[in-house]
């Protein structure tokens, strides 16, 4: 009988099957691929808006009173091609098709799929403005996770289809509490594998996620940071009494305001707990004063608003990690960031690559069902009788509804 060589199709799709199967918080985004690409391919920087639903407003009374329409999207931009690359003889595609998998394929997924991952979490967890937890601080309780839920309610997200991705420490942590407060087959879950699984504490599944960011955060000297000048909106925020020349702020920092809390975006209602707030990019002073860029913006009235009500003059700034409840120190800390959220706070991007014509074999997988796309190159070498082949992945991530989406500090 003759024997089957391993060609690039067969590779690829045996790549595919592995990709997927090894996504860890990629596993439970919304991943969307678009087969506008099939023809041309795409390229890095090329960019794709995902759209937001509506906002509507109630109104009183018989009279017809049409909402405003606000059309809103995100864009997100295929930022980065991962690859990788391998060769074979022809002697092993001929003689050794059953070990291609364990020796080429299965671990090329594997790293793909890790590339992916760490990329996409990377991506779009310094936009996630609600928080829990202490920086630094792995969280010992199951009060921690449930006031993750109550920030995702808060936010009129749906109950059903909400994930917690956890760093490896925390869910050891969180599955030893569990394990001795739970009289079911959680606990022989918690015991046995060391983690959390199946429906518990409101959430419909929980995952472990070598791949969770670690956050950096900023650091300032002795401070009592407020807020400078009433009645701001936007998403710049003045601020001033941080400690001068020492004071040094990080994207993805978090914060609140005394006397700003968050509203539910159905009923507009406010719910009587802070808004958070994340820092939008990085930020120093020189003087004491530093105008922040935050998210979410304040939006005090309207379809979109955010909080019910904006800051008065020197409003204290409650700083995440910071060594007192209205100022003190903060240390430069090093925090695994967990996430409780629902799939549509993220969008995961893939794109068909330009496959090449120049002498060599080229092959795409994809599936718009799961929202993927691996090209697989092959290019025979004569001088050597080998193989070099690539495989390759154009992605995108971005956060789409950040009120979605809680992170957990760690």
């Amino acid at each position: 009988m003759a024997n089957t060589l391993a060609n690039s199709e067969w590779v690829t799709k045996e790549v595919a099957r592995g990709f997927t199967n090894n996504l860890g918080f990629l596993k439970h985004v919304s991943k969307t691929y678009d087969d506008q690409y099939k023809i041309n391919g795409a390229r890095v920087g090329r960019t794709v808006n995902a759209r937001l639903p509506q906002r509507f407003q109630a109104a009183d009374g018989e009279a017809l009173q049409p909402s405003n329409l606000f059309d809103q999207t995100v864009p997100i931009t295929l930022t980065n091609q991962k690859q990788v690359s391998m060769a074979w003889s022809s002697a092993q595609a001929t003689t050794e098709l059953d070990s291609i998998r364990e020796r080429y394929t299965r671990p090329a997924a594997e790293t793909l799929a890790n590339a992916a991952d760490v990329h996409a979490y990377g991506a779009v967890y310094k936009d996630v403005y609600q928080n829990v937890g202490t920086p630094g601080t792995t969280p010992s309780t199951l009060l921690t996770y449930l006031q993750a839920g109550v920030k995702l309610t808060d936010a009129a997200v749906t109950t059903s289809r909400r994930w917690a991705i956890l760093d490896p420490m925390a869910m050891a942590t969180i599955a030893n509490t569990g394990s001795t407060m739970f009289n079911s087959a959680a606990s022989d879950n918690a015991l046995k594998n060391g983690s959390f699984s199946g429906k518990l504490l409101g959430l419909d599944g929980w995952d472990i996620d070598p791949n969770n960011p670690k956050h950096t955060t900023g650091t300032f000297t002795a401070s009592t940071p407020v807020v400078n000048g009433a009645s701001q909106t936007g998403t710049s925020l003045v601020t001033s009494g941080w400690a001068s020349g020492a004071t040094s702020l990080k994207k993805g920092d978090t914060f609140r305001i005394s006397g700003v809390y968050s509203i539910n975006p159905l009923s507009y209602a406010s719910t009587g707990r802070l808004q958070d707030f994340v820092v939008g990019a990085d930020a120093t002073d020189t003087t004491g004063a530093i105008t922040l860029t935050i998210s979410p913006g304040i939006i005090t009235s309207g379809q979109l608003a955010t909080v019910d009500s904006s800051p008065a003059n020197n409003a204290s700034i409650l700083y995440s990690g910071a060594t007192s409840a209205t100022g003190g120190t903060l240390a430069t800390t090093v925090s695994p960031q967990s996430m409780i959220f629902h799939p549509d706070a993220f969008a995961f991007v893939m794109a068909d690559l330009v496959q090449p014509t120049a002498g060599a074999e080229s092959t795409v997988v994809r599936s718009k069902a799961l929202g993927l796309s691996i090209r697989m190159v092959e290019q025979y070498q004569i001088g050597s009788d080998q193989n070099p082949t690539r495989l390759d992945i154009l992605i995108g991530a971005a956060t789409v509804q950040a009120r979605l989406a809680a992170r957990v500090w760690g």
